[in-house]
């Protein structure tokens, strides 16, 4: 009888184990992921660290035509009180099981998910398939997430959905998986990307994912570690303005020297 107890607590512990170990399918949210809200002036920075992707190809997934799993990205969202010019960045981050190496992608839009205390948004809701079937074709994608257009998504109590109002892009490198190179890519694979952005005052999302499309047949699928930055960055204005004083007080100097010589 002893045998038998210990026996079956060791079958439920490895099954335990082995569910902790496979990977997090989490509905849209925002845990951990909101860099808050910035009033706008030039120097407010916000990072989050110790965020994870489940595979290395969840934003270049939403590039196709069968659209992409939002399970495979991890969203952020930030507010903005004023106009201003904004640097997004990303790069990769070894922690715990958490791989580094990741070239990241990433797509902005003006917009958030549902908030609690509705439900969750995710791809396999009634509400979101509906929408994937009646833009995309009746049982033609993979998910819901697009990466370079609007898009929509809802949740289990079909309330109104979620709108995603396309702002722009950027990507890790330079990608062609036989379409043609995807707009965007900075160029060159170094596991980071940024980009600076003009906004007006409001909400944003952020999606983060993977640009390794060959990856998607790779199983399990690892877990990758991403850092991310949202910062408020002086106008090209105020760089010429202060460019242009600097030139000023250069001058001034020097006629300064001259008079004393």
């Amino acid at each position: 009888m002893k045998k038998i107890v210990i026996k079956n607590t060791l079958k439920y512990a490895l099954l335990l184990a082995g569910m902790t170990s496979l990977p997090v399918m989490a509905h849209i949210g925002y845990g951990g992921r909101d860099f808050g809200s910035f009033a706008g002036i030039a120097g407010e920075s916000q990072t989050r660290s110790g965020q994870s992707v489940t595979g290395n190809f969840g934003w270049i997934d939403g590039t196709d035509a069968d659209w992409g799993d939002s399970h495979r990205l991890r969203a952020y969202r930030f507010h903005l009180d004023n106009d201003a010019d904004v640097k997004i960045s990303f790069h990769d981050q070894v922690f715990g099981t958490a791989l580094g190496g990741i070239n990241p992608g990433f797509s902005l839009y003006s917009g958030l998910a549902h908030l609690a205390p509705f439900k969750a948004d995710h791809d396999g809701a009634t509400g979101s398939i509906a929408i994937r079937d009646a833009v995309g074709g009746v049982g033609l994608t993979e998910g819901s997430f697009r990466t370079q257009t609007n898009w929509s998504i809802t949740n289990d109590d079909n309330d109104p959905a979620s709108v995603f109002t396309y702002i722009g892009s950027a990507y890790d490198g330079s990608v062609d998986y036989g379409t043609g190179v995807i707009p965007g890519g900075d160029g060159l694979a170094d596991h980071q990307v940024a980009k600076v952005f003009h906004l007006t005052a409001g909400d944003y999302s952020i999606f983060v994912g993977g640009t390794d499309y060959a990856s998607q047949s790779v199983r399990p699928l690892p877990s990758y570690g991403v850092e991310g930055m949202v910062s408020v960055v002086p106008e090209p204005e105020t760089y010429a303005m202060l460019l242009a004083g600097l030139g000023l007080l250069g001058a001034s100097t020097m006629r300064r020297r001259n008079r004393v010589l």
